[in-house]
């Protein structure tokens, strides 16, 4: 035969099963808040027998530690008029309002030591025997609370570290920024271009316009694989040594060869890619080296093409790497774009690269001169990519002829 939850609840059987077994401290208070009725659950949490509880006002039951210290009863101590419990309690009386899961904090004597307890708490008015009473439910919620609190300490200590990370990363991106030319210079016969958006982080682009004597002009433009200030020391050695190698600047070989012996091993797992050219103005004969670094694209006769004819390893991996260059000789209207990865990478709301986009871009202007190209370029990226963040830094490098 099935119960109905009528007969169930009007079994007393089945109501000291659940009023003993559950797992919340039960106790019912008269409006002298003394304790009428408690289950064993009370008994377990605040370490009392029958005899103690039984009868007893609600504060000196439970230990709270103002009763104790103070040596007084619950109602006459200096916290009672604050005391949650008792507020509750009252209410219920007077007004029957119920108080559903509010949290007290307190220390409590139990077995005569003083211990920190955080207690949630329900109170609803009843009557028993014809009687108001006040049932109270409490759950120690002690562990919860102290791994919330050792969760919040441990948020905040990572917190003040990723704030002195962001501290060092903002250093160093601007160290880094004031590698890169302040402002394009100007050069006969050629005309030079320059965009660069960096990453919020610390990236790894580098580039530089290099005015090795009045006939011949270094174009740099590197990318160090990573991000953060592991990229950022590199991009600084590499600017000191390009610095430090005015003897090396007319041969592209030797400047890679120093470059890359100067930075082998340097930060594991982090390489770089480089491109270097030398342009003579007398000759127009431009000398070359690539290191795994994306090609040129080449604006000549209306058409657009890579310049692949050189060929090189990545940086600061390998050692005893042999370079060689390459040279092309250039002609008045020749324009070539030189640019890091994170052009052709940039990835818009729906995954796609911005790489197409770059050729469809190029051959619809190519009679516009390469500061016109450039700046349409870096246009139609911003619109192109949305409020999608830079995942790298974005670098565009123009020569003119």
């Amino acid at each position: 035969m099935k119960l109905s939850i009528n007969q169930l609840k009007e079994s007393n059987t089945f109501l000291n099963n659940l009023f003993e077994n559950i797992t919340s401290a039960i106790f019912l208070v008269d409006k002298n808040v003394r304790i009428q009725e408690f289950n064993d659950t009370f008994k377990v949490l605040f370490n009392k027998q029958d005899s103690e509880i039984l009868n007893g006002l609600c504060g000196n039951v439970i230990g709270c530690i103002y009763t104790v210290e103070e040596d007084e009863d619950c109602g006459n101590t200096s916290n009672c008029g604050k005391c949650c419990v008792r507020t509750a309690i009252n209410r219920a009386f007077q007004d029957k309002e119920n108080t559903l899961k509010q949290v007290m904090n307190r220390n409590f004597y139990i077995k005569d030591s003083s211990i920190n307890k955080h207690l949630q708490f329900t109170t609803k008015h009843m009557t028993y025997n014809d009687e108001d009473m006040v049932l109270v439910i409490l759950d120690d919620i002690t562990e919860i609370e102290n791994s919330k609190l050792e969760l919040e300490r441990n948020n905040k200590i990572i917190q003040n570290y990723n704030d002195k990370i962001k501290k060092e990363l903002s250093i160093a991106r601007n160290v880094q920024q004031s590698l890169i030319p302040y402002k394009t210079p100007i050069y006969n016969g050629v005309k030079l271009t320059a965009v660069y958006n960096p990453l919020y982080e610390v990236g790894g682009d580098l580039y530089d316009f290099i005015n090795i004597d009045e006939d011949n002009v270094g174009i740099f433009i590197s990318d160090i694989s990573g991000h953060g200030i592991a990229a950022a020391m590199i991009t600084t050695m590499v600017k000191a040594i390009l610095e430090t190698s005015k003897d090396l600047l007319y041969t592209p070989d030797k400047l890679m060869e120093n470059i890359n012996n100067k930075i082998l091993n340097v930060a594991e797992n982090m390489y770089l890619t480089a491109f270097y050219g030398v342009y003579n103005n007398k000759t127009r004969e431009f000398t070359y080296i690539r290191c795994s670094h994306p090609y040129p694209l080449i604006i000549r006769d209306n058409e657009v093409v890579e310049i692949k004819e050189s060929e090189g390893m990545m940086l600061g991996v390998f050692d005893g790497l042999e370079f060689k260059t390459h040279k092309i000789k250039l002609k008045q209207g020749d324009k070539i774009l030189f640019y890091t990865d994170g052009l052709m990478e940039t990835k818009n709301n729906s995954g796609c690269e911005f790489n197409n986009r770059v050729y469809e871009i190029i051959n619809s202007r190519l009679d516009k001169n390469i500061n016109e190209i450039i700046d349409d370029i870096n246009e139609e990226l911003v619109l192109f990519k949305e409020d999608q963040e830079y995942e790298d830094d974005i670098c565009i490098l123009g020569m003119q002829i």
